[in-house]
């Protein structure tokens, strides 16, 4: 059922129906609920939940705002159950009415610990007899995942966060609100915003519900108050994103930071990626081309898997949102599920975007997993990338491609597969002269490939780990930035690579690599060189 016909759908006998939306939103929509039951069903609106004393209707006031009032006929007796009373109330009623029942869904929802087959008959037998009156039910919450007895019985909506142009149209009269309550306390109130920058404001809060966004401006107006008045401008737009960031920390979604390092080497996956850039933008939308879905990179630990995933967000110009999964697992039965669909929906409606899960594997192995809880994540992920168009590139890294279900890594699920491997010796190199330019340290080239063919089986971190050391030890001994040759051989040979250290599981990667896509060209390392050369002795 789309939210757009649901009141259609409550005329065509069909007396109980179920409505997803997220908290803030929640008085947002019974106050639409209320306007659009007057307007489509001609009939009144009540208001019921186990946070309320009784049974209360929904009024519209004059300011269109909601207001709701104690209906004195409701009278619970003291030892009744409350939910079981309402379901009476509502059977009894001889009236008609849209009742909106909030947070009932976990007494009525699969497999939940409080789940009440009294009250589960009872919504059955409802949803029979109230089919021939003129009362209808909603049950409004979050995560809701109604038992299998009822899911074909009642339908199902979702209220979608806001769109960038739902947003911009929201600013645009909050604002005036905002100017007009000013003005009533005689406070100056200027708006300074193109509608460029306004856009740009709108685009900042995608994924935020609309309250949040009027939260955000109140907070905002307050903070800016002075006696010369109240002033937003461009400066706005950068406090949003903060606020969003936190909120959305909150909900296991990180905003990630644009990427600081480049990343060496990797020109397979660079080129594949440069050719795909483009597919993100409008006038690739408008020739229906599709949208590419993601990549899952797979290597050894330290091989620049993070890092990679910020410089793809900078390669393909879109902002980076990092998913958390381990931070969505509750303890109530459908709450992870519930979390990480909310999460995908609001990585859908930032789109487009790269959404990055780190160390998928280690979510969704489903090792010692008896309940199915990784099984119904691994579900939702592979639904919303089978399914999403709105242009979120999922970048998902992984140390253990064996950990992974096969579901998960077979071809096609994401656009590539590609194997991340230990640096070749002109990645090595590269790779050293970035990290060392941090540090304000330059080197030439012929020494960085001397230190590259000595350090085989380093990863790009360990590489870093060098480069940091040989600046750390240049600093103790009073030669700031002016890192040597035997600076760098020195710290090398304090470092064993974790190539070296568990070389069976790098050999089990490669193993599972022939099936995958390489990122780098292949280049055989060099046999060791011996840095006590003449031509690099007066380095020592």
């Amino acid at each position: 059922m789309n939210l757009n016909n649901l009141f259609s759908t409550l005329d065509s006998q069909i007396p109980i129906a179920a409505l997803e939306v997220l908290a803030p939103e929640e008085a947002t929509i019974v106050q639409w609920l209320t306007s659009q039951a007057q307007e489509k069903l001609e009939c009144p609106t009540y208001f019921w939940n186990l946070g309320v004393s009784g049974l209360e209707q929904c009024q519209i006031a004059s300011d269109g705002g909601l207001v709701f009032k104690p209906v004195p006929e409701y009278k619970k007796p003291p030892q009744a159950d409350p939910l079981i009373y309402i379901f009476e109330y509502i059977n009894n009623f001889t009236g008609n009415g849209v009742f909106i029942l909030s947070d009932v869904h976990p007494f009525i929802a699969k497999n939940s610990p409080q789940l009440s087959w009294e009250i589960l008959t009872r919504v059955k037998n409802l949803y029979h007899r109230l089919k021939p009156t003129d009362k209808r039910i909603l049950f409004l919450g979050q995560n809701i995942k109604l038992d299998d007895s009822l899911v074909r019985l009642i339908p199902f909506a979702e209220v979608p966060l806001p769109t960038a142009p739902q947003i911009q149209e929201h600013l645009d009269s909050y604002l005036q609100y905002l100017g007009e309550e000013a003005q009533k306390q005689q406070v100056k109130f200027t708006v300074s915003l193109s509608a460029f920058e306004t856009e740009s404001l709108a685009r900042a809060a995608l994924g935020l519900t609309l309250e949040e966004i009027s939260d955000f401006l109140r907070l905002t107006v307050k903070e800016r108050l002075s006696r010369n008045g109240i002033t937003i401008d461009t400066t706005v737009t950068p406090l949003a994103v903060q606020y969003k960031t936190r909120l959305l920390s909150q909900m296991g979604i990180e905003l990630g930071k644009p990427a600081t390092i480049p990343f060496g080497g990797l020109d397979l996956l660079r080129e594949w990626l440069n050719r795909r850039r483009r597919l993100f933008t409008q006038a690739a939308r408008s020739l229906n081309l599709p949208q590419p879905k993601g990549v899952l990179l797979a290597g050894p630990p330290g091989t620049g898997k993070t890092l990679l995933a910020k410089n793809i967000a900078t390669i393909l110009n879109l902002p980076l949102l990092q998913l958390d999964i381990a931070s969505m697992l509750g303890s109530l039965v459908g709450e992870s599920e519930g979390n990480v669909r909310r999460a995908l929906k609001t990585a859908e409606a930032i789109a487009p975007c790269v959404l990055w899960v780190d160390e998928i594997e280690k979510a969704l192995s489903g090792s010692g997993d008896t309940s199915g809880v990784s099984q119904r994540i691994l579900g939702n992920i592979l639904t919303f990338m089978s399914e999403c168009q709105s242009g979120v590139f999922v970048v998902a890294t992984c140390n253990d491609p064996s950990a992974l279900p096969s579901e998960l890594k077979r071809k096609g699920r994401f656009d590539e597969n590609f194997f991340v491997d230990l640096p070749t010796v002109p990645e090595r190199a590269q790779i050293l002269k970035i990290h060392l330019e941090r540090f304000g340290i330059a080197i030439e080239d012929e020494y960085l490939e001397a230190v590259a063919a000595n350090t085989a089986k380093f990863s790009g971190a360990e590489l870093e780990t060098l480069a940091a050391e040989a600046a750390l030890l240049a600093f103790d001994e009073g030669r700031a930035q002016q890192v040597t040759l035997g600076d760098l051989e020195n710290c090398r040979k304090t470092i064993t690579p974790l190539a070296v250290q568990d070389a069976a599981a790098v050999e089990r990667m490669r193993d599972w690599a022939k099936t995958a896509r390489a990122a780098s060209s292949a280049i055989a390392d060099k046999p060791t060189q011996s840095l006590k050369t003449a031509k690099f002795r007066n380095l020592n």
